[in-house]
């Protein structure tokens, strides 16, 4: 049986509390050996569990139903569910691996999810013996534990040789032994990537925790069912991220500026104009050699570690002042090439429209019958572009007679 449980429910002081499970699943008809839940955080989250009668279930814990059963040709000793909720892979007594994805051909010629059609949820589904893998020249032993890496490309599996393998799940090939252990392997746990630029830390640290007593619940004072000795110290070590501090609050209408980049084809026009102007205002010169007053930081001399602390951080937004500026930079003497570069095509396309008008009024005047004289053409184009001149001078030498 697979019993789901409310952990609200569980760590309740109050006695009148049910402990009951909520939903109890009991499709089985052998022992559950291993079970996996997703990865979701909505109500549409799903769980896979697999059993000694050769079958793996994939269930919707939240209502207690069974969505697919798939007849496995051996039992599956452990699971292990992709990172987007895909697929999930099982192992064997045998040291083979399989693939069981919830997308296969069946659901891609189908419009509708097929994981989640409820006609079809008592059909059971007997994968392809292609999805199944393994290492034979290797003498890994029986497969006890498998885990995933974060990107869903390397899986990692635990023997009862004591080796631990990794796997391509792109070709479902065998890459190689991390290691060999004195024991056999039973479980198996990929650690979180760390490296990132700017990690989320946590706004909170546990200093001490008092485990509570249940019977010394109804001796207190008070009418809390909380129990009086139970106490939780607990130190804030940054702003907390909260939400909406109340359900009658309206939710903003308008998009943020990351959410309109994210949304926008490119980046929008107005925030590449702020960025360029706020580049431009960091690299302005100070006036008189100071540092503009927001360099500053108003530090209490009574209080060191925080003088330390400030300093600190204005060194390193100095040193990201410098970063932004190199890049402000590259990015200036890039847009005057390009600008040097367009005025360069300009001036090409120009010249060649000017040579394409020159040749058509060639080709006219043949067409008329007319001998190609350059000279004629000269005084033609002269007399056309001279003779407002000569008019405007012959009008003013006459006003000016006029006036004598």
């Amino acid at each position: 049986m697979v019993h789901v449980w409310a952990l609200p429910a569980i760590l309740s002081f109050s006695p009148d509390t049910s402990r009951s499970p909520v939903h109890t699943l009991s499709t089985h008809r052998g022992p559950i050996s291993s079970i996996v839940c997703g990865h979701s955080s909505s109500s549409a989250n799903i769980a896979v569990s697999i059993s000694g009668d050769k079958s793996a279930i994939v269930w919707d814990y939240h209502n207690g139903q069974m969505l697919r059963t798939y007849l496995l040709p051996e039992a599956p000793t452990a699971v292990t569910l992709d990172p987007a909720d895909r697929a999930f892979y099982v192992a064997y007594a045998d040291g083979s691996l399989q693939t069981l994805d919830f997308y296969d051909d069946v659901q891609r010629t189908l419009t509708t999810d097929v994981l989640r059609d409820a006609s079809s949820s008592h059909r059971p589904v007997q994968p392809s013996p292609k999805t199944r893998f393994s290492a034979e020249s290797q003498k890994l032993g029986g497969a006890l534990s498998l885990s995933l890496s974060w990107d869903g490309t390397t899986l990692v599996s635990g023997h009862a040789s004591g080796k631990v393998a990794a796997w391509d799940l792109a070709k479902s090939n065998y890459l190689s032994t991390l290691a060999n252990l004195p024991g056999p392997v039973s479980n198996l746990r990929l650690l979180l990537p760390t490296g990132f630029p700017h990690p989320q830390e946590r706004t909170f640290k546990i200093q001490t925790v008092v485990k509570p007593k249940q019977d010394t619940g109804s001796t207190g004072g008070g009418s809390s069912l909380v129990p009086t000795g139970y106490t939780l110290n607990m130190q804030f070590t940054g702003r907390l991220r909260t939400g909406r501090a109340s359900v009658t609050e309206k939710m903003p209408t308008t998009k943020s500026d990351f959410e309109t980049a994210l949304t926008h084809p490119s980046f929008p026009t107005s925030m590449l104009e702020e960025s360029l102007a706020e580049l431009e205002s960091w690299n302005a010169p100070s006036k008189g050699g100071f540092a503009s007053a927001s360099d500053f930081v108003a530090l209490d001399d009574g209080d060191h570690a925080s003088a330390a602390g400030s300093q600190t951080e204005v060194k390193e937004l100095k040193r990201q002042v410098a970063s932004l500026q190199r890049i402000q930079k590259v990015t200036f003497s890039q847009l005057s090439e390009l600008r040097e570069e367009k005025e360069f095509f300009m001036s090409q396309e120009k010249k060649r429209a000017e040579r394409a008008k020159t040749r058509a009024k060639k080709k006219m005047g043949l067409t008329n019958g007319a001998a190609p004289n350059h000279a004629a053409e000269d005084v033609e184009m002269m007399d056309s572009d001279e003779a407002p001149d000569s008019d405007s001078e012959s009008d003013s030498d006459d006003a000016g007679a006029a006036q004598v």
